[in-house]
């Protein structure tokens, strides 16, 4: 059966994640490209994969240029080039995965949509939480009826401190104006997909959110608090110092990818990483300062043109990392929290007016998401191969609900109004 040969846009922490699985199983993917403006990066792949020179790209433009080798596309840039780098490629023959969030522009997620429609091509978006057999099993057990029919999914997320820091208040995504994604879409679109997803595609109509950003802002700061953290006089008393970085590495993946020139996250020292935090124009500013203009807690409603709703509640910055979810169905409920990879299920039973509950345990699940990288960058790789759909497939057809979710949600918190998402799935305020 057919090796998937596969350029790789962008090779930091998710590109490198997906590229992983060739050396997994190399009998089924093979990476022949990649692409990456930071000359670190770039240049680890090249020895990471066994590439020549001649194909290894430091710009999209570049690459263009070159004689197509790639069966597919796993397209891993920043938010705000998804679109310019993804849309020629289905013309040129290329199949696609693509990181998540797609764009942030309903009418452009319509028109890539309909681009791989017209060259008959795959694109498939890496929401990798559909994969995990937390969400999995949930999605088994909804469809079953065993538990009867859906009434509402309640959901939260909770950013933990590290995570927000490295990310939405100092990294990448802090700024929508940056990286082109509000934190509804940057964090939650995994969210907004899994509420279409268990509600089995059914349509969203009408979205209502509300957002504030007001624990990391101006006047928070003390007033003897430096711009820097590591010139601050709090910066041992600070829960939001990036001193803490300096003792523990469980960010680094994050924040210091490529973030040295010639080093990986791994090879960097500690007197690295002061460099870097007293240099950065962001990675170690105080918390409190900016440039982040994303919003810190939000919470959205939605409701389905099957009459079942589903609240989604965002809070950036605490102390436990989780994902809780407690879907209320006609004849029993689902209750989990992700990082924990347990699930209690009630069932009513009718004649003891009562409950029987079960608690499903669903073990070592691997790493990278809660074990859904590998499988999604799998699934993509298999249905190539062989046509074949699985349950947790998130091709274009089944993902781009979920967006459109997001967007009106991001749309109603900054125009405080309710949005309402027509058949043709154009956003329309109310």
């Amino acid at each position: 059966m057919k090796c998937i040969k596969v350029v790789i846009f962008g090779c930091g922490n998710r590109g490198n994640m997906y590229g992983e699985f060739s050396k997994e199983k190399p009998h089924k993917m093979k990476v022949v490209q990649v692409v990456d403006s930071n000359k670190t990066a770039l240049e680890y792949a090249k020895n990471y994969y066994g590439l020549s020179s001649e194909d290894c790209f430091n710009s999209f433009s570049d690459w263009l240029k070159a004689p197509k080798k790639a069966d597919a596309v796993i397209n891993c840039f920043m938010d705000q080039y998804h679109i310019e780098t993804t849309m020629p490629l289905f013309k040129m023959g290329y199949d696609v995965l693509l990181e998540k969030p797609i764009c942030n522009n309903p009418k452009e997620l319509v028109e890539l949509m309909n681009e791989s429609k017209k060259y008959n091509k795959t694109l498939m978006v890496c929401h990798v939480l559909r994969y995990t057999p937390f969400y999995s099993k949930i999605k088994k057990i909804i469809d079953s009826k065993e538990l009867g029919e859906l009434v509402s999914l309640e959901m939260a997320e909770h950013v933990y401190i590290p995570h927000m820091m490295s990310s939405y208040i100092r990294g990448k995504w802090r700024s929508e104006n940056e990286c082109g994604s509000p934190m509804i879409m940057a964090k939650c679109c995994h969210d907004t997909d899994l509420m279409c997803w268990l509600n089995n595609g059914e349509k969203p109509e009408y979205i209502s959110s509300f957002g504030e950003r007001s624990v990391f802002v101006p006047k928070n700061k003390p007033s003897d608090a430096a711009d820097k953290c590591l010139t601050c006089p709090h910066m041992k008393d600070c829960q939001y110092s990036c001193y803490w970085y300096l003792l523990n590495t469980a960010q680094d993946p994050i924040v210091f990818n490529n973030a040295v020139e010639g080093k990986r996250y791994d090879e960097v020292t500690v007197e690295d990483k002061k460099k870097v935090f007293l240099e950065s124009d962001s990675l170690g500013k105080c918390a409190f300062d900016g440039p982040q203009d994303l919003v810190d807690h939000q919470a959205t409603i939605v409701t389905f043109k099957n009459g079942v709703t589903a609240s989604l509640n965002m809070i950036g910055g605490t102390s436990y990392p989780c994902r809780t979810i407690h879907i209320t169905l006609t004849s029993g409920e689902i209750f989990g929290v992700f990082e924990e990879n347990k699930l209690t299920i009630r069932k009513y039973d009718k004649e003891h007016f009562s409950r029987e509950t079960k608690n499903i345990y669903l073990g070592n699940v691997g790493i990278g998401h809660g074990g859904g990288d590998m499988r999604l960058i799998e699934d993509f790789i298999d249905y190539l191969r062989t046509g074949k759909m699985s349950i947790s497939q998130t091709n274009i057809d089944t993902s781009i609900d979920g967006h459109l979710v997001g967007m009106a949600a991001d749309l109603s918190d900054k125009d405080r109004k309710t949005v309402y998402l027509s058949d043709d799935r154009h956003l329309e305020e109310r």
